[in-house]
């Protein structure tokens, strides 16, 4: 369906002098790296479900019924078993045991195991992603993400509480150790479900990580972050990322026009990129 990342948008690249600069705690990088594996995940379970995984294939999608086994996984073929008998709906994505290119130029291998009490459109439904033996560009991802329907809000629109809990292990050893709690509020384009391109978002809260080799970062809103989802960039609202070791940075999104520019502002400077 319709699952938007909250703090993905500052991975968005920052010229190298301001990076440089204000970017060495890896807070930004290391946000959009965990925050996106864990948001893929959606997208894929959604894509599963309807056969097609444009995005997150490299080759053909193969469906097996609960139960039933192929003899060999060809190549990069990925395997989706979809399971309806039990209590819960069950959907699980299966890339195999070897690095495989996606068509979004990732790499993946393991599982997303996905399980609905319902539908995502129902109010009380709770959707809920977990990886196993799961990688993304050679990071391990570990943990949980949960959605949960809340019905709709004073002003008559649907909204869902989003929640991470889970760790990045990359290749070298580190580990990162991430949690986020948002409310995303769906704006516009609830009453057409079956025209993906009209919807518009409303992100709102809170992230915080920290590192195995030290230090960590807590990051919120200072105002919605509007997402649509033609539009490949925020067009809107503020966020605000705490560096236990750097400077607090602004991150401003603009006022609604689809493009890629913002600004950060970091000891009352401020610098518009690009």
């Amino acid at each position: 369906m319709k699952k938007i990342a909250l703090f993905v948008i500052i991975g968005f690249s920052v010229n190298s002098c301001l990076k440089n600069r204000y970017d060495q705690d890896q807070s930004a990088v290391v946000n959009y790296k965990i925050e996106t594996s864990f948001d893929e995940m959606t997208n894929i379970s959604d894509q599963a479900i309807t056969g097609n995984l444009v995005y997150y294939k490299s080759d053909k999608v193969t469906f097996l019924k609960p139960g039933q086994q192929m003899e060999d996984k060809i190549g990069c073929n990925v395997i989706v078993t979809v399971d309806t008998l039990g209590s819960l709906k069950t959907v699980t994505v299966d890339y195999g045991i070897s690095n495989c290119e996606c068509n979004d130029g990732k790499l993946r291998r393991g599982k997303i195991v996905t399980t609905f009490t319902g539908s995502y459109f129902s109010e009380g439904t709770v959707i809920t992603h977990t990886p196993v033996d799961y990688y993304v560009n050679d990071i391990k991802i570990e943990g949980t993400k949960t959605v949960q329907n809340m019905g709709l809000n004073s002003l008559g629109r649907p909204f869902f509480n989003v929640q991470i809990d889970g760790t990045g292990t990359f290749p070298n050893g580190d580990v990162v150790s991430y949690t986020s709690t948002r409310v995303r509020t769906w704006m516009v384009g609830f009453t057409t479900p079956f025209n993906r391109y009209d919807d518009e978002y409303d992100i709102t809260g809170t992230a915080q990580a920290t590192f195995s080799t030290g230090g960590g970062y807590t990051a919120e809103t200072l105002s919605p972050i509007k997402i649509k989802v033609g539009c490949p960039f925020p067009v809107s609202g503020q966020l605000k990322i705490v560096p236990q070791t750097k400077p607090e940075r602004t991150f401003d999104y603009g006022n609604g026009a689809c493009d890629q520019s913002f600004s950060i502002t970091v000891n009352g400077h401020t610098y518009i990129i690009p």
